[in-house]
Order: structure tokens, then C-alpha cells, then sequence
């Protein structure tokens, strides 16, 4: 007589700890046409700011233009000019939160990797916020988005990025 020995099967504990999801940075169909418009619109960088909903932090639904000069390397935002921008996002109800950590450029050539500059920036102007993200699109569509962070430990991870179509928004002309 042979004997036949059942599998048991253990189910799987389930973790005390929440699984992390990877944050995203999305635009609105909006502010992606925008931002492709000034890429191709000429042969230097453009630089501007993301402004995002009150509940959703990572979703940037318009951009917004500083004053600048710009080269094909670089964006140098006019000082009066940010203050101003501050000035009159916070005078529309917004925290800072909400347009003032991420930074937003293009790149005339082909890579979207961060520049010695852009990192000597993105240190010096957002090195003291608790968070803040650097995304730049690049001529031939290359995207790079990185979100530092200085709470706990700190740190900073690349992040993907998506057009969210999901949101209602205004056709475009």
C-alpha cells in the first residue's frame, strides 16, 4: 500500500509593514504641451516652476515662467522675478509646497541628464527645503526627475514620469 503524503500549504504572512510605492511625477496634458513648446521653441534652455494641486504633490497641473536669461546651457532666473512669482502664488492661496519644489527645464540636445550646473543649482536653491524635484525634458524626448528629500534620513531617488490623462482638462489650441 502506498502511501500519499498531502502538501500543506502555508499561507503567506502578510507584512506588518505597508509595501512603499515609488512616487511618480505626473503632468497635466496642459502643462506637458506647454513644456514641449518651450523645448522646441528654440535652442536654449527654459526653466519655470511646477504648480501643483493642494493634494496631490507630485501632480503638476500648469508651469509657470520666471523672467530668465537663458543659454544653451543654462537658466538663470531673475531675482525680482521669483520674488514676485512667490509673492503671488501665496496671495492666490498656495503654499509654497505647491510652487516652489519643483523645477522644471529643458535641455536643447539629446540628454536629459543633469548638467555639473543643474546639480549646483538644484543644491544651492532647493538644498534646504524638506523636498524638492528636478525634472527636465530633453530634445529628443528624454525625461530625468529626481525628488530630494531632507526629512528623517534624507535622500533622494529618481523618479519615472507620466502625462495623466485621467484629469479632466481644457483642450488646447
Amino acid at each position: 500500500m502506498m502511501s500519499y503524503q498531502k502538501k500543506r500549504e502555508i499561507p503567506a504572512k502578510p507584512s506588518p509593514r505597508t509595501p512603499l510605492t515609488q512616487p511618480v511625477l505626473r503632468l497635466s496634458p496642459t502643462a506637458w504641451a506647454k513644456l514641449l513648446f518651450l523645448r522646441d521653441r528654440g535652442e536654449t534652455e527654459v526653466g519655470g516652476f511646477g504648480i501643483s494641486t493642494a493634494d496631490d504633490l507630485l501632480y503638476v497641473e500648469e508651469i509657470e515662467l520666471i523672467p530668465q536669461v537663458c543659454t544653451g546651457a543654462s537658466v538663470i532666473f531673475d531675482d525680482q522675478g521669483v520674488a514676485d512669482f512667490f509673492d503671488c502664488q501665496v496671495d492666490q492661496g498656495r503654499r509654497p509646497e505647491q510652487f516652489g519644489r519643483i523645477w522644471i527645464h529643458t535641455h536643447p540636445g539629446r540628454s536629459a541628464e543633469p548638467s555639473f550646473l543643474d546639480e549646483e543649482t538644484f543644491e544651492r536653491v532647493f538644498g534646504a527645503t524638506q523636498w524638492a524635484v528636478m525634472f527636465i525634458l530633453a530634445r529628443q524626448g528624454q525625461t530625468y526627475a529626481r525628488l530630494r528629500f531632507h526629512v528623517g534620513p534624507g535622500g533622494e531617488v529618481e523618479i519615472p514620469v507620466e502625462v495623466d490623462y485621467r484629469q479632466p482638462f481644457l483642450g488646447s489650441d
